[in-house]
C-alpha cells in the first residue's frame, strides 16, 4: 500500500468530514473554528506532546541530555504515539511517520479518536481539570522525594479513573464512526519489540482505552452519557 502523503492540507480536510460524525455520535459541538493541528515527523512527538503536557501541569522540562530510562521512554512513546489532542492549546498533533502506513479511512478513524476529546474537554472541562490537578500533585511529590508507596497509589487511581472514562469514550464513539462509515479503515500497525515495551512500561495507560467500554456503551444508550462524565 501506498504511504499517505500526511500534511497539514489532508488532516484539516479529513477534520471538516469527520467532525460532524463525531458531533452526531456525540451531541456536542467541537467548535472547529477554535481547533488547532499540525502534522509532526516522529522525532518531534515526545517534546510537542509528552512534554507539552508535561509543562501544562507545571513541570520542569529540561532541554539537555536525557537519562537511559527518559531515553527509553521517549523511544517507546515515539514509536507508538498515532496523534494526540493537547487540551492546553486546543492542538491536534498527528504522528507523520506513525500513520502514513494507514489508509484514508484509518486516519480518519484515528481523527475521530481525538476529536472525540476535543468535544470531552469543551463540555466536560472539569474532568481534565481534575486529571491536570492530580497530576500536578503527583509531580510535585515525587520532585520532592517525599511519596510514599500507598500516596503513589491513590494519586494513580484519582488519575486512573477519569482517564479511563475519557479513553474508553473516545474508544467507544471510534468503534461506532468505525464499524458505520469506515469499515474498510486500516490503521498503521505497531506491533513489534517497542510496542509491547509499551504495553509492559504503561500497562495502566493501556486498559483505559477498553476497561470503561461496557459502562460508556450502558450509559449512552441510555442516555445518561453526561451524567456519567459528571459522576466520575
Amino acid at each position: 500500500m501506498t504511504k499517505l502523503d500526511v500534511t497539514n492540507m489532508l488532516v484539516g480536510d479529513l477534520i471538516a468530514r469527520v467532525a460532524p460524525l463525531v458531533e452526531h455520535e456525540t451531541g456536542w459541538s467541537l467548535d472547529l473554528p477554535d481547533l488547532r493541528w499540525g502534522v509532526l515527523p516522529k522525532h518531534r512527538g515526545f517534546e510537542e506532546i509528552v512534554q507539552g503536557r508535561l509543562r501544562n501541569i507545571g513541570a520542569v522540562v529540561e532541554d539537555g541530555p536525557r537519562s537511559l530510562p527518559e531515553r527509553l521512554v521517549e523511544i517507546v512513546l515515539e514509536a507508538n504515539i498515532l496523534a494526540a489532542y493537547e487540551p492546553g492549546s486546543a492542538t491536534l498533533f498527528v504522528v507523520r511517520e506513525n500513520v502514513d502506513d494507514s489508509n484514508l479511512q484509518g486516519l480518519m478513524v484515528i481523527l475521530a479518536h481525538e476529536l472525540v476529546h476535543r468535544g470531552q474537554h469543551l463540555h466536560h472541562p472539569e474532568l481534565f481539570a481534575r486529571v491536570d490537578a492530580a497530576s500536578r500533585a503527583l509531580y510535585q511529590s515525587l520532585a520532592a522525594e517525599r511519596i510514599d508507596p500507598q500516596e503513589l497509589n491513590a494519586m494513580l487511581s484519582s488519575i486512573q479513573s477519569p482517564m479511563t472514562l475519557i479513553e474508553s469514550h473516545a474508544t467507544y464513539i471510534q468503534q461506532r464512526i468505525q464499524s458505520t462509515w469506515f469499515p474498510q479503515a486500516q490503521i498503521e500497525s505497531h506491533f513489534n519489540f517497542l510496542t509491547v515495551l509499551g504495553v509492559v512500561l504503561a500497562g495502566q495507560k493501556s486498559r483505559q482505552y477498553t476497561d470503561g467500554l461496557p459502562e460508556v456503551a450502558q450509559a449512552a444508550g441510555s442516555g445518561q452519557l453526561d451524567a456519567l462524565f459528571q459522576a466520575v
